[in-house]
């Protein structure tokens, strides 16, 4: 087209107003206000206790709930940051430190007692299933939050997002479950982190990378 002017008109009639993105803190804010409660309800069905806070041998796992949350949090941000261009390179190392500490602490907190009636396979597949049905709309709500602005990573943006909703899942399930841990109980949870990280690449990466 010779008409640089016409063409130029065409263009600036078919733009369309951008919106500003918020800023990273706020838009993992407004992501965990909507993302934890439609977890909540998703994973309700499978909620068959409340953990005992008052026993002896809590303490460890409160501390992997709120490392959970921060790994979830942190991993979240970097999702969001890495999806913005000309931003600088996500740093890993704190997360990385985080998440080795994570799962020492629940190595720790392993038991060789095994369930009642030695039913150690149902707990693990029990705790597999809620981490999924929990992680499910955080997978809906994190790709359609990474819509808004894609990315330029959109592999390395969604294992970000899936790793922060496979931790998230991680603490709804630590607020009903037993203040211990079995050896194929946290193998399940592990295989459940693995799977929801998996699903959020594979049902994310059309809808926010760059064409």
């Amino acid at each position: 087209m010779r008409n640089h002017d016409r063409f130029i008109d065409q263009l600036s009639d078919s733009a369309r107003p951008v919106k500003r993105l918020w800023p990273t803190g706020w838009r993992v804010a407004a992501w965990i206000a909507l993302a934890l409660p439609c977890g909540m309800v998703s994973s309700w069905a499978l909620h068959s206790r409340f953990t005992d806070w008052s026993r002896p041998d809590a303490l460890p796992a409160l501390l992997s709930l709120l490392l959970s949350f921060i790994l979830g949090s942190g991993a979240m941000a970097g999702a969001f940051t890495l999806s913005l261009a000309g931003r600088p390179p996500v740093r890993l190392k704190w997360l990385g430190l985080l998440a080795l500490i994570w799962l020492a602490l629940n190595l720790g907190n392993m038991t060789a007692t095994l369930p009642p009636g030695g039913r150690q396979f149902g707990e693990g597949v029990h705790c597999y299933l809620f981490m999924l049905s929990a992680s499910l709309p955080m997978i809906v709500i994190a790709v359609a939050a990474l819509y808004r602005s894609r990315s330029l990573y959109p592999g390395k943006s969604l294992a970000l997002a899936g790793g922060g909703i496979a931790f998230m899942s991680s603490m709804l399930l630590s607020l009903c479950h037993q203040t211990h841990l079995h050896m194929l109980d946290f193998i399940m949870h592990l295989a459940a982190g693995i799977t929801i990280i998996a699903v959020t690449v594979l049902a994310g990466r059309r809808w926010i990378r760059l064409d």
